[in-house]
């Protein structure tokens, strides 16, 4: 769902080359074609009876000569104890509960929402770079492949992500479905939804001993 006002964003007018597999002749046009295939990556590896709506927009993100957000994104809406969950007590996010479900359950908002940094490339904004618009995964020296940012982003959407907070707190107190597969190895305990919260912020931050252990992980 293109969010962009017109002229800008996926609206860009300003022309460009087809590149890589792109055949677009505008910026916006090889965003939308950019994005589409990005969709149909995940669209081919999800089972899902109800189409997952993906409400996206270039905006201008935090960003410095060195450093920037490149995108984000996540749901917009979770559930817990619907009609199908697999789970008592634990949070799954609109699009999981929709597919579990076969029902949308939130049908006036789009289950994700994703934004995309429109200032890469300009002064002050890792000016060196710029957005690779092309479908090959062969982006240049000096760019940033904007699939691979767009699959990765759409993946936290789908659920990949956790909802416990910085501080280790559970989201409203319950469980989430990504977290009751995380551990911190070697910890005392190390499931995530044994422990306090403060054992939780630590494991956040394990490096080389935060796992997710969910039963097709090898």
């Amino acid at each position: 769902i293109n969010n962009n006002a017109a002229g800008v964003g996926f609206n860009d007018t300003t022309a460009a080359t087809p590149v890589g597999g792109n055949t677009g002749t505008t910026v916006g046009a090889q965003r939308v074609i950019a994005f589409q295939f990005a969709a149909d990556h995940w669209g081919n590896r999800v089972a899902s009876s109800v189409p997952i709506r993906v409400g996206a927009q270039f905006t201008a993100l935090t960003c410095t000569q060195t450093s920037a957000v490149l995108g984000s994104a996540g749901p917009n809406t979770v559930f817990r104890d619907f009609s199908g969950a697999p789970r008592a007590g634990t949070w799954y996010v609109a699009a999981e509960v929709n597919a579990l479900s076969g029902t949308d359950q939130s049908p006036s908002s789009d289950d994700i929402n994703a934004d995309f940094n429109s200032n890469i490339g300009t002064p002050g904004c890792l000016q060196s770079l710029g957005w690779y618009y092309g479908l090959d995964g062969k982006n240049p020296s000096g760019t940033i492949d904007f699939v691979a940012v767009l699959i990765h982003e759409m993946g936290h959407g789908l659920g990949f992500l956790s909802l416990v907070s910085q501080s280790g707190s559970k989201f409203n107190g319950f469980d989430d479905t990504f977290m009751v597969n995380l551990e911190n190895h070697g910890a005392a305990p190390s499931d995530f939804p044994s422990m306090t919260d403060a054992q939780r912020a630590a494991a956040e931050i394990a490096t080389g001993n935060l796992h997710w252990t969910g039963a097709n992980v090898q």
